[in-house]
């Protein structure tokens, strides 16, 4: 039995509990499981407020606002109580279920510290996700950590995998120690993904408030644990997991730059082809390919699929999208119009705004090439204001371009979530992913656009370094770096690149040569579903980095 840890699982649109890629792959890795019969459960903490429900004010700033859910009509209760110590104050928390059914039922719970009889410091740590990386941070992941740990053994799982992904969930540890007695044995039942690509990113502490909350963990010589005077919770992961793996290949050789004296393997991410694939695209592949949905290697063969059909399944699921879009906002997008989308977390490294950087040249490839639509979604971290900055940029970036030209549309959708994101990776034309490299850990929302058939338009990073083949499923942005080479985008590099490739190559093949597009679409579904799917991904974590507990 795998135990799956994650500070977020997006399982669907009722349980806002997630804020990004993390989450959602949480949710589509579980669903894989369930599907293929891999023997899990997925621990992770309930938010009654949820992430973060997004507002945009006509000047671009947005505003934060709590996101609260009816959980105790989507979840079921335990009814259980268990203890758990932060500090010298001993607090019950219970655990809500929610049970994934496929070849095997995948039971998710969400634990939940906010009981009645709780301190109301501690009833806060299941109100909002990621709202704060003090002391309340560190008290959450103990919660994860040591009450998911904990929450199993009450319930009798015989685990043989404890999968801590990210390193959220890294005190589990401490709960192995006192059992086991040894860190070589807890080694064998231990393994750790990591998701990040900066050193800033990994949750640390500091030793002293680490030893306060967890001064009943005597077996623990914190001192030895400790860097410079912090608890690193991805150290602390590394050191007590037998498996380490990265993301994608080229995440492999950023992750061994951060922990150079670690061995660490890769397992790519994959995608859950049956949520993400449109409806009506999967109509298609119903008819023409049977079997796809328990077999996506067969999506290889979509070249039996009449291309005059994917069209037309396309552009109904385009025009969804365009009335979505003009129902929202008073953009007047259109049909016929190359639709370019750029929906993900904003924040900085991501440069979501990197296409609007020079309006005039935007402008003049617009009404020399052909119009361009453009649609950006995705929420800034409450306390991330350069991520916030970013969107006002969008929003009086969209404002300025209605008094340029009327070739050049752009559009802000509000609220980013599971449900939307179905609509943008399959309605678009072309999805547009310029993140600064190395940063791209992975990036999964492009292997969603590419099993709808939508072309990618993507820096060559993460998992576009593996996927992407230039003019056959898409198009690169910048240089293509060897897999070791760490050196950081140049901003005016890629953007010179990105609007070349856009006026050059891209919308003369959009507006003049429709069957070659439909070709590509082809090409996305056939190089992109066999490979970058969450069966796949979950059959490499089985065979490289569970082995050690399965065996």
């Amino acid at each position: 039995m795998i135990a799956y840890f994650a500070m977020e699982i997006g399982l669907d649109d009722r349980i806002p509990t997630y804020s990004g890629g993390l989450g959602t792959l949480a949710g589509d890795t579980l669903y894989a499981y369930a599907d293929i019969g891999v023997p899990a459960v997925g621990i992770t903490l309930l938010y009654k407020k949820g992430y973060v429900s997004q507002r945009i004010t006509p000047s671009g700033m947005q505003l934060d606002f709590d996101n609260p859910w009816d959980y105790k009509k989507i979840l079921k209760p335990t009814n259980l109580q268990l203890d758990i110590n932060f500090g010298g104050l001993v607090q019950k928390f219970t655990a809500w279920e929610y049970s994934i059914i496929g070849r095997e039922e995948v039971k998710v719970f969400f634990l939940d510290a906010s009981l009645p009889e709780n301190d109301p410091e501690i009833r806060k740590l299941n109100d909002r996700l990621y709202y704060d990386d003090g002391v309340f941070r560190l008290r959450q992941e103990i919660l994860l950590g040591i009450g998911g740990y904990r929450l199993l053994k009450a319930l009798g799982y015989n685990i043989s995998v404890y999968h801590i992904n990210e390193s959220h969930s890294a005190f589990l540890v401490v709960e192995l120690i006192k059992e086991l007695g040894s860190r070589k044995e807890v080694r064998k039942k231990c393994v750790f993904t990591t998701h990040t690509p900066v050193p800033a990113g990994h949750d640390r502490f500091p030793v002293d408030m680490v030893k306060q909350e967890l001064k009943t963990y005597d077996q623990m010589d914190w001192e030895k644990e400790a860097e410079e005077g912090f608890i690193n919770l991805s150290n602390l992961s590394i050191n007590y997991s037998e498996k380490v793996n990265a993301v994608s290949y080229k995440h492999m050789f950023v992750s061994s730059n951060i922990f150079p004296e670690c061995k660490i393997d890769y397992v790519t991410n994959g995608v859950y082809h049956r949520r993400w694939i449109n409806w009506e695209i999967q109509e298609l592949l119903n008819d023409y390919i049977p079997g796809w949905e328990e077999n996506p290697v067969l999506l290889g063969q979509v070249y039996n699929v009449p291309s005059e059909l994917l069209l037309k399944a396309h552009m109904k699921i385009k025009s969804d999208l365009i009335n979505l879009v003009n129902k929202l906002t008073d953009s007047s997008f259109s049909d016929d119009t190359l639709t370019i989308c750029v929906a993900r977390r904003v924040t900085a490294y991501k440069r979501n705004n990197l296409i609007l950087s020079d309006l005039e040249k935007l402008k003049y490839i617009a009404e020399h090439k052909g119009d361009i639509q453009i649609i950006f979604a995705g929420k800034a971290h409450p306390k991330d204001g350069v991520g916030k900055e970013m969107i006002a940029d969008i929003v009086n970036k969209s404002k300025k371009l209605k008094t340029m030209t009327r070739n050049v549309k752009v559009a802000f959708l509000e609220n980013y979530s599971i449900d939307m994101a179905k609509l943008l990776v399959s309605g678009c034309d072309l999805w547009l992913n310029n993140p600064r490299r190395p940063y791209e850990a992975s990036g999964t929302s492009g292997m969603k656009a590419g099993m709808n058939g939508v072309l990618n338009f993507s820096v060559w990073d993460g998992w576009w370094l593996e996927g992407g083949i230039e003019g056959v499923n898409g198009w690169g942005i910048g240089p293509k770096k060897r897999w070791d080479d760490l050196s950081e985008s140049d901003d005016k590099e890629d953007l010179e690149d990105l609007y070349g490739k856009l006026a050059h190559i891209i919308l003369p093949m959009f507006y003049n040569r429709q069957d070659e597009w439909v070709r590509m679409m082809k090409n996305s579904i056939a190089t992109i579903g066999p490979y970058f799917n969450t069966y796949r991904m979950a059959y490499e974590y089985i065979g490289k980095i569970y082995q050690i507990g399965l065996r």
